[in-house]
């Protein structure tokens, strides 16, 4: 059986033709859990041309039993509009050689995919919710409430006519997307033996923290958000706003933001006016390059307007770095409502972060804790879930082609 996964990924193709994943999430290793059940798996995703300094660096994900159907790069949802129909076209042609159907969704790809999908049947991985990722102040784009009228409708019958349904999150999203039948929960991340802090690692970087001069102007609090910089949905300039106001109490914190986009110079001008120094790598590869990052802080931050099951706060609290959130998507789940603060509210996110900066908490507590919570997360938990969904949405185009 074939299979085609429609994703919201973006893909690079280098001057060679050969496509990888930029990010590394979405490389070779992503696709195995798919390969495992279908016999041929086509990939239908926004590809572009990598950057000079991603060029070259990523294994290429297509092979003998896997293929790529190019969509053409947008960016939001009127670009999107724009480049309706070319990719509908790219779909129309790569559904032609596929029995089932996986929509990453939501997004306008998969909604697409949905459409034009025949009598096929699909299965549904639900990664967020448009009603937090569309909302208002989370994209600048003047179709942005169409857009999320549009794809808050098509997720839920997507839902409702699905052969199989996983969810990012084991509640909250079932209840306001519910699924006709079969379903199941599990996040994206494979978080292995590798991901995780050892107790004496844990230890060390612990006691480390716990240094007296921390938060001086000899020995500055280290703060890491990860995260793109292409939409304000993640929050990076509320969380600006709660370091200056930690600054101005006597707090000194500098902050490094890890990743790529177009707002990464109206951060640096945010920050250097309210007097936050500000470190921008740019975009870090996954797995040890991210976890080395997530090592070198004091404090992991997520000041997201909008998430599903952030991997990248699971592959903090696997390190055992000590993370405050906003209370959106799957967080409740996963930090304790000390550590919650709402989404856009800088003053409370600042108090969030001067409680777990205190010389009463104890680093070494907190990362255990959010290490044993990881733990649940762990590929071997994960990997009987992802396997029955597909193993489901297989039978069910077993018994098409009956």
């Amino acid at each position: 059986m074939r299979l085609l996964v429609a994703l919201e990924a973006r893909l690079a193709t280098a001057p060679d033709g050969t496509i990888s994943s930029p990010t590394g999430v979405e490389g070779p290793a992503f696709w195995e859990r798919y390969l495992d059940v279908f016999s041929h798996v086509t990939v239908a995703a926004r590809t572009a041309a990598p950057t000079a300094d991603d060029a070259g660096r990523r294994p290429p994900i297509e092979g003998p039993r896997l293929t790529v159907a190019a969509l053409p790069d947008y960016h939001g949802p009127w670009e999107y509009l724009q480049h309706r129909a070319g990719v509908r076209a790219v779909l129309r042609h790569a559904l032609a050689d596929a029995d089932a159907l996986c929509l990453r969704a939501p997004g306008p790809i998969a909604a697409t995919a949905w459409r034009l999908r025949g009598g096929r049947p699909f299965a549904v991985e639900v990664v967020g919710d448009p009603q937090e990722a569309l909302a208002p102040g989370a994209v600048q784009s003047m179709v942005r409430p169409l857009a999320r009228h549009r794809l808050t409708r098509e997720l839920a019958a997507m839902c409702r006519t699905a052969a199989a349904v996983a969810y990012v999150t084991e509640a909250g999203l079932p209840e306001r997307y519910p699924a006709a039948d079969w379903w199941t929960s599990y996040s994206s991340l494979d978080l292995d033996d590798d991901a995780f802090a050892d107790d004496a690692h844990l230890a060390a970087r612990a006691a480390w923290r716990a240094r007296p001069s921390r938060g001086t102007a000899i020995d500055p609090w280290q703060v890491v958000a990860v995260g793109s910089l292409a939409q304000p949905y993640k929050g990076h300039d509320v969380l600006i706003d709660a370091l200056a106001r930690l600054r101005s109490r006597g707090l000194v914190v500098d902050l490094t933001l890890v990743g790529e986009g177009r707002l990464r110079g109206a951060l640096a001008a945010r920050a250097a006016k309210a007097g936050v120094v500000l470190r921008l790598p740019g975009r870090v590869p996954a797995g040890q390059a991210v976890r080395a990052c997530l090592d070198a802080a004091d404090v992991f931050v997520l000041p997201s307007r909008s998430e599903g099951l952030p991997r990248v706060l699971l592959e903090a609290m696997a390190r055992g770095v000590p993370a405050v959130a906003t209370e959106v998507g799957g967080v409740p789940a996963l930090l304790p409502s000390e550590r919650l603060v709402a989404p856009g509210d800088a003053e409370a996110l600042a108090a969030a972060l001067a409680r777990l900066a205190a010389r009463t908490t104890n680093p070494l507590a907190l990362g255990e804790r959010d290490r044993a919570t990881a733990r649940e997360h762990h590929v071997r938990h994960l990997a009987p879930k992802r396997a029955a969904l597909y193993q489901r949405l297989h039978a069910a185009a077993v018994a098409g082609h009956a």
